[in-house]
């Protein structure tokens, strides 16, 4: 039997490496180099014809191993990894759009990927509609001739709304696209996004997939034909998003981890957001694994009935809008074991704020009920204190 007909967390265990004859080393190698010796003439230009290794900023031993395991446990054919998770969309981007075609993106995204479609794309001739993707026929009605690209985030950042992936992929039976999807609040084993019909899956490594908050990445996965444009000619050369060697290497190591860290971020989140929803200061709270979740029947179906590890909530109006804002500035200020900071996926908890008095939870790794006490105890003492 195969890897790739193993179980997931057998995939995330062995991974794509194979031990050398000589050391029989369990864990991989760090080639940590600019460049690569020839040992002819001849040699080297087949290397440089044949995509070898040749120069760091093209390929390296350990980044590849990465872009391999990534596949592995995604299913799907191959991968590119880079820098960051905005090396890994514009990397996509820039190799798969030019002047003249249309791009439809879902409404509700990271705002940098949002930025970077109007900021960049639409300046150099891209035309691009945003849409309410929650709903597959919105984006069916913005299809045109030109269209080249769908981009959708499922869960949304960050009001955690579901996209349909397979509804949206099967709208490419009536006009072709490209299908990409950006999974990073919903790793594996949560969501697997080619499974459902996407051509592509974006995911920032830098979260859950590295999950230790001590190194940035990012990765493209999906149909070979589609990543070899990413590839070669080296579009994440060109953009400058290579990935460093020891970082994909830090990688590798969090990936190991990776379901049994999920399974805990998924739980201690579930428990969160059912404290919330019950707590009288509390508007709404959105997480599409609660029962009261517009996206609760699309969760089980296609994250596996796992709701992910991410929440945000408003709370209930104080006054003016300015009033209630500053009133969840105070709310937010008074918790102590979560950390005000961005970012998820890692072992802290994470608190922030978003606008229209939104709170975004990036749910860590601690014990669920004393996650709950410090959010109860900052509740409380805004409430006794503050309002």
């Amino acid at each position: 039997m195969s890897i790739k007909e193993m179980e997931l967390e057998t995939k995330l265990a062995h991974g794509c490496h194979t031990p050398d004859s000589e050391t029989r080393s369990l864990t991989s190698p760090i080639y940590q180099t600019a460049t690569y010796g020839a040992v002819s003439q001849e040699n080297f230009e087949d290397l440089c014809y044949n995509w070898g290794h040749v120069y760091a900023r093209e390929s390296n031993p350990t980044t590849d191993e990465l872009a391999r395991t990534l596949a592995l446990i995604e299913g799907c054919e191959t991968g590119v990894v880079t820098s960051s998770g905005m090396g890994a969309v514009t990397s996509m981007f820039f190799s798969q759009v030019k002047s003249g075609d249309h791009i439809i993106c879902a409404n509700g995204m990271f705002s940098h990927t949002t930025l970077f479609v109007k900021e960049c794309l639409m300046n150099f001739g891209v035309e691009a509609d945003f849409v309410d993707a929650t709903d597959y026929k919105n984006i069916e009605k913005c299809l045109k001739p030109n269209t080249k690209i769908v981009y959708v985030e499922s869960p949304l950042n960050p009001s955690l709304r579901l996209v349909d992936i397979e509804k949206i992929a099967k709208l490419k039976e009536k006009q072709d696209f490209i299908f990409v999807v950006d999974s990073t609040f919903a790793p594996n084993p949560i969501q697997y996004p080619t499974k459902l019909g996407a051509d592509l899956v974006v995911h920032s490594l830098t979260k859950f997939l590295n999950g230790h908050g001590d190194a940035i990445g990012g990765a493209v996965l999906g149909k070979r034909e589609l990543i070899h444009k990413i590839k070669w000619p080296s579009m994440p050369c060109f953009t400058g998003a290579c990935l460093a060697p020891m970082t994909a290497w830090l990688i590798l190591r969090g990936i190991r981890t990776l379901d049994m860290r999920v399974e805990r971020h998924c739980k201690n989140a579930l428990a969160i957001a059912e404290f919330l929803e019950n707590h009288p200061l509390v508007e709404k709270v959105n997480y599409p694994g609660l029962k009261s979740s517009p996206d609760y029947e699309l969760c089980q179906k296609q994250m596996n009935g796992m709701g992910g590890g991410m929440l945000s909530f408003t709370l209930k109006k104080t006054g003016t809008d300015e009033e209630t804002v500053a009133m969840t500035k105070r709310f937010i200020n008074k918790v102590k074991l979560i950390t005000i900071a961005t970012s998820l996926g890692e072992g802290h908890t994470l608190i922030s704020l978003y606008d229209g008095g939104l709170v975004r939870i990036a749910v860590g790794l601690e014990k669920d009920s004393d996650l709950i006490e410090d959010l109860r105890n900052a509740l409380n003492e805004m409430n006794e204190g503050e309002r």
